[in-house]
């Protein structure tokens, strides 16, 4: 019987070690995978290599895997591409992505909506947009220019409230959206207007 035991513990121990060991992997590889895809962007938007996706609306399907944009928050240290929320990649398990509806950065009085995970996985990238204050940067790396936004507002909304969607009719913003802290029933967003 005690032998038994013993086989069954280390049976459980190994099993457990697998399992870790596969997450380790899997973790890697979304950082790689990432990693790539940033350099990718950033050498095709260097070299103005980009190609435009939509000037007003997300309307086009894109099934690769490549960043339409980059988002960068240096307060939060947030550094990660942006993908297009009819893509195949575009899952909140993968990704940032955009709101279907959503402007592009390039309209005039648009609102460019962006959502995301929090918590503590490997793409919870919006884990820490609750502390952004006020006057705070947000860049945007999107069709060869970049899009500097400063945090205007914060606050938190019923998961069913629409209210975050809306445009601001005199302003260029960005709306930032993803579970409260610790209350999955509301969202937090984070609004920023364009300043250059």
């Amino acid at each position: 019987m005690k032998k038994m035991m013993f086989v069954i513990s280390v049976l459980f121990i190994i099993s457990g070690l697998m399992l870790l060991n596969y997450n380790l992997f899997l973790n890697k590889t979304h950082e790689k995978l990432e990693e790539e895809l940033l350099i990718k962007f950033f050498d095709d938007y260097n070299e103005n290599k980009l190609e435009e996706i939509q000037e007003d609306k997300v309307e086009q399907v894109n099934d690769t895997n490549n960043y339409v944009a980059v988002i960068e928050v240096p307060t939060i240290s947030l550094k990660t591409g942006i993908v297009m929320s009819n893509s195949s990649y575009s899952t909140m398990n993968k990704n940032v992505s955009i709101f279907p509806d959503s402007d592009m950065p390039t309209k005039e009085n648009g609102n460019f909506i962006l959502f995301a995970h929090r918590g503590s996985s490997r793409v919870s990238y919006f884990k820490d947009i609750y502390k952004l204050k006020a006057d705070e940067e947000i860049y945007i790396y999107y069709n060869n220019s970049k899009y500097t936004y400063k945090v205007i507002n914060k606050y938190n909304v019923s998961m069913y409230d629409h209210t975050p969607l809306n445009k601001m009719s005199d302003k260029t913003i960005i709306t930032l959206i993803t579970c409260k802290k610790n209350d999955n029933k509301y969202r937090t967003i984070i609004v920023g207007e364009l300043v250059k």
